[in-house]
């Protein structure tokens, strides 16, 4: 199986609540594709399936070829992820923070300690090393969400509206930290803002009530609806004026 991450007809009932209905797509290797939806569309339900922090009532979901429910830790080795607002132990540090991540994946020694200082670089916290994160702003605990994920040097990224709350100064930064570390990996990346994710994606999954509604490049798709925000709208049932 070539494609990074496959979902085959994900369904997922909350009680009698249907949050995904039959979801199935493909994301080829080095692609970066946004999923996109108004809120409640099942996006967050969708990667906290692909994440293995839920299972899924019926469906498949493969990690570069591993199947989430059957091969959950080899799955997860493939992914890092931020789902959900991040929050870390205050009283600790984003070196003791990223230490523990990395131990609970198996690195050590001066192979974690410089794959450390690479990510906190990465995301610009080197000053900040040292410093409980009590101490830190949303968009200070963002970054060093950022850092985590890509501490194992995962072949894919898993972002859950990552800028959400964020100021517009660091929702650029962090629009540029993920550009550039999503270079030679893929990026998954779940927002409800077009803007945000057509800066970022060249393909995008459009979802709504659990269904998924589109799924191609941002250019096919301007070309057929005139704009993004076009083929959003109908796509989702928006009345356009």
């Amino acid at each position: 199986m070539s494609e990074a991450i496959v979902i085959e007809n994900l369904t997922k009932y909350y009680n009698s609540f249907l949050a995904l209905k039959n979801l199935s797509l493909r994301v080829e290797g080095n692609e970066n594709v946004g999923l996109l939806g108004p809120n409640g569309a099942g996006k967050s339900t969708t990667l906290k399936i692909m994440c293995g922090l839920i299972n899924a009532t019926s469906g498949k979901v493969y990690i570069n070829g591993f199947d989430i429910a059957k091969e959950k830790e080899k799955a997860l080795s493939q992914i890092g992820a931020i789902i959900e607002t991040p929050e870390f132990y205050g009283f600790l540090t984003p070196n003791e923070t990223l230490g523990y991540f990395g131990k609970l994946r198996g690195m050590s020694g001066s192979g974690l300690n410089s794959r450390i200082n690479e990510v906190i670089k990465l995301v610009s916290l080197e000053q900040w090393l040292n410093v409980k994160i009590e101490k830190f702003s949303r968009g200070m605990k963002q970054r060093l969400a950022l850092a985590q994920a890509l501490l194992h040097d995962p072949l894919i990224l898993i972002l859950d509206e990552p800028a959400l709350g964020l100021d517009p100064r660091a929702v650029i930064e962090f629009r540029q930290i993920i550009t550039a570390a999503g270079k030679d990996k893929v990026v998954f990346f779940a927002s409800h803002q077009l803007s945000e994710v057509a800066q970022i994606c060249k393909h995008v999954a459009i979802i709504d009530h659990g269904k998924l509604l589109g799924y191609d490049g941002i250019e096919e798709l301007e070309r057929k609806y005139n704009s993004l925000e076009n083929a959003y709208l109908q796509l989702t049932g928006v009345p356009i004026e």
